[in-house]
């Protein structure tokens, strides 16, 4: 959840939905393009396990600006809590290079460096072995104050750190400066929880009591927002960082029918939420049925503030602007955002597919270019009572981990959905089809007089504007982040929540 306040009351409000949202499948991929409004292949976030692995020693790429330094360049006091998961050190075990607090962020609270992983599952349902410590580790700002982690508080506590962050903010400068807020929730990851005040509160289990207290701490962000009076010039942004993780099996959540799931390229691993939320003239439950990149984020941000030239080298943007489109005040035809670019759905380094605009025939078309398998969490799965006892993975897995080459499916020519039509890709056009002839253009046809207002070979001019970099993941140092070993065999500041949960529910 990011919270955006600006200081300007001229700003148009809004508070409204965008049902097509893109982001890559995967936690590292999918946060590293939101921070930075580039793609991970532009990053070198791609390679290793596919996340940043506590002894990995990379991280987001020094020479790219993120958002929270863009941000503060031009003004803005920066915070956030929650999970973080896009580096740790870099050359030894304590110097934190690659922590919040060295990418843009002034505040930075509770804060899950690695992720609250499947080893730190403390209810032994899941992980039988007890919390690895090694996996399992909670900084408050740079220091480490939970090992393993407790989960029961951990809600209650981010929101009193972000209720810190306010009360400094208004004391401080009586609502003149403006700030950028990351809120990343822990919810609802492989390691499942819930305050005791939520356990037994849906009739989902423990997925469902954990997405009812994370309901709870929004509900107290948007609450503190409008106490503070600041609601209306405070732009709240709700999304995932990717779609749901089928092989999770009943706690793994709901795609509502599209296909696959997180970590592979089918529309139920990169199609998210999206919510922005502000009190104001935009009327409550617009839907916007636009194609959206999360990448676009960061271009909006950086338009909306004239953000200053940056001290670094300007790199390639893969967003575009789309404030107008979240204020509402569009006058542009329906579908003008996925004509004005595709996006790419990529596996690692792996071109898995693009979804195009119209190319002036009336639909929407996703091209597979390669496919990795999927994991069918449905009962008519026959492998479903292997992989999910009682409704239970086996493991901590993905049948699409870090897409080798393998384990890909290539289509030669590209499989092509018309998700206007069929938006659970069941059924790939027919080869004859004049739709997927123009749809193929995209992949190399030269003369099509139909295509060239539209711009032929997508991919070809795409792939023309990657530059090679360094590879951030899967470089192993154990003399540099050895797990933080020194902090064994546990280490605990806080034992029980502060009490802002109370009547809160």
């Amino acid at each position: 959840m990011y919270l955006f306040r600006y200081n300007s009351t001229k700003q148009s409000f809004l508070s409204m939905t965008i049902e097509l949202m893109y982001l890559q499948p995967q936690e590292i991929i999918g946060k590293s393009e939101i921070y930075i409004g580039r793609l991970p292949i532009r990053l070198g976030t791609v390679g290793g396990k596919r996340i940043f692995q506590p002894y990995d020693v990379g991280g987001l790429p020094k020479n790219e600006t993120t958002m929270a330094e863009m941000l503060k360049q031009a003004g803005y006091v920066t915070g956030m809590v929650g999970k973080w998961h896009l580096g740790i050190n870099a050359h030894n075990r304590t110097d934190g290079s690659h922590l919040p607090s060295k990418r843009g962020f002034d505040f930075v609270g509770l804060n899950l460096p690695f992720t609250n992983a499947w080893e730190c599952d403390t209810t032994g349902e899941y992980y039988k072995n007890g919390p690895d410590p090694s996996r399992c580790f909670l900084y408050d700002g740079d220091e480490i104050v939970q090992q393993p982690i407790r989960f029961q508080w951990m809600t209650e506590n981010l929101v009193h750190d972000w209720r810190r962050f306010l009360q400094e903010r208004l004391q401080k400068d009586q609502k003149k400066t403006p700030f950028f807020f990351y809120f990343s929730f822990p919810q609802v990851h492989s390691t499942q929880f819930a305050n005791p005040s939520f356990l037994g509160s849906s009739v989902r289990g423990m997925y469902g009591d954990s997405i009812n207290e994370m309901s709870w701490a929004i509900g107290e962000v948007l609450d503190s927002l409008l106490k503070a009076g600041i609601a209306e010039n405070t732009l709240v942004i709700f999304m995932s960082d990717h779609g749901p993780h089928a092989e999770l099996c009943l706690n793994g959540g709901s795609t509502a029918g599209l296909k696959g799931g997180k970590s592979n390229s089918y529309e139920g691993g990169f199609r998210i939420p999206f919510i922005a939320w502000q009190p104001g003239t935009v009327k409550a439950g617009r839907v916007s049925h636009e194609v959206i990149s999360s990448m676009d984020l960061y271009r909006t941000f950086r338009d909306m503030q004239n953000c200053p030239q940056q001290s670094k080298p300007q790199l390639y943007l893969d967003g575009t602007n789309i404030l107008e489109e979240l204020y509402g005040v569009s006058k542009e035809l329906p579908g003008y955002l996925g004509k004005r670019r595709p996006i790419f759905y990529y596996c690692n380094s792996n071109l898995m597919a693009i979804r195009i605009g119209d190319y002036k025939v009336t639909t929407d078309l996703n091209i597979h270019y390669k496919t990795s398998p999927i994991f069918l969490n449905d009962t008519v799965d026959p492998n479903l009572s292997y992989f999910c006892p009682n409704g239970k993975p086996r493991a901590d897995w993905y049948v699409s981990a870090s897409c080798p080459d393998e384990h890909l499916t290539t289509h030669d020519p590209p499989s092509v959905f018309d998700l206007a039509k069929d938006p659970y890709e069941r059924y790939a056009l027919e080869e004859s089809d004049f739709v997927k002839q123009v749809a193929l253009c995209a992949f190399g046809c030269l003369e099509r007089s139909k295509m060239r207002s539209q711009g032929a070979n997508i991919v070809k001019e795409h792939r023309q504007t990657l530059v090679p970099v360094p590879i951030q993941m899967g470089h192993f140092d154990k003399n540099a982040n050895e797990e933080p070993s020194l902090h064994y065999p546990s280490v605990y500041k806080f034992f029980e929540g502060i009490g802002g949960i109370k009547g809160g529910i």
